[in-house]
């Protein structure tokens, strides 16, 4: 399976809880950022354990995009998300055109197929979810 970016996101099987986004989280300060580092940015503490985040998020302010762009067909959408574990990011929407998206709204974490093979992410609104 050939992921569009091996950096940012594990897929089933990579990590405990995937598929998610790849983070770390500071065994000194407890702080999770997204991706994963050598140092935690708060307290420069060098242990930190490699977390699978993002499961779960909410969404920030989005925006439809009408211009197509490396693997997204336009329109879509592309978000701020804010995870349950707290690093934002932006990241692609999986929403039909014409969507009404709202501030807090509650996501999920979804992988799909590409149609060039490749593996990659959006998240998707999860109505209900607390």
């Amino acid at each position: 399976m050939i992921k569009t970016n091996p950096t940012l996101f594990f897929v089933d099987g990579e990590a405990p809880g995937a598929p998610g986004l790849k983070g770390s989280h500071c065994k000194a300060c407890k702080q999770t950022v997204l991706l994963q580092v050598a140092a935690c940015p708060r307290c420069g503490n060098r242990e930190l354990d490699s977390v699978c985040i993002g499961q779960r998020a909410t969404l920030g302010q989005s925006s439809e995009v009408f211009h197509s762009a490396d693997g997204f067909e336009a329109p879509y959408f592309i978000g701020q998300i804010e995870t349950e574990q707290g690093p934002r990011t932006f990241a692609p929407i999986a929403a039909a055109p014409g969507t009404k998206l709202e501030v807090g709204m509650p996501l999920r974490f979804k992988l799909f197929d590409r149609p060039d093979g490749r593996v990659g992410f959006a998240y998707a609104p999860a109505e209900g979810i607390a």
